[in-house]
């Protein structure tokens, strides 16, 4: 099992980073987050595509066609661990040594955004403040991580519990060896 999560994390993870490093030379120096992020998820959707590759090699390679919720369950999660672990290197490599405007750019583009909102000046006084508040807190390298961290390991906990559901195969059901 370690061999097929240790191969699908990786081919997972290096998908997400390559989306990382793609998607931000793409945005530029336009500050234009938003038109990215929906193409962001399906990417972080087609990383974690690897979650069902991970099940289906186990199951029927290892396991003999049969695999339960739980094992499957199991495989998905750790593929989803070792590819977000990834990203996350792959994005404190690129804020910290690479792009060293991101926060400044994201900061501008939020502040777009509220003042584009219609809000009462006052709202938006208060919602720039707890950004920013937001902004220093994460220059900590620990809540940095696991900002990044939590970005992509809801979506891969998802697509696992689907995976592992839509994958689980009893005895009576594997196919029969001829």
């Amino acid at each position: 099992m370690r061999n097929i999560v240790l191969k699908y994390g990786l081919i997972a993870g290096l998908i997400l980073v390559a989306m990382i490093y793609t998607m931000m030379g793409l945005v530029g120096d336009t500050s234009d987050f938003d038109k990215w992020e929906w193409i962001g998820f399906i990417s972080m959707a087609g990383a974690f595509s690897m979650i069902f590759f991970a099940i289906r090699d186990y199951r029927d390679k290892i396991a003999g066609g049969v695999i339960n919720f739980n094992y499957g369950f199991r495989i998905g999660i750790l593929v989803t661990i070792v590819a977000s672990f990834l990203y996350v290197i792959g994005w404190m490599i690129y804020f910290n040594f690479i792009d060293d405007s991101f926060i400044v750019r994201y900061t501008e583009f939020y502040e777009r955004q509220l003042n584009a909102s219609g809000k009462a000046v006052a709202d938006i006084a208060k919602e720039m403040e707890a950004f920013e508040k937001n902004m220093a807190d994460y220059n900590n390298p620990w809540v940095m991580a696991m900002s990044t961290f939590l970005e992509v390991f809801p979506i891969g906990l998802v697509i696992t519990i689907l995976c592992a559901f839509l994958m689980k195969r009893n005895a009576e059901e594997a196919p029969k060896a001829p």
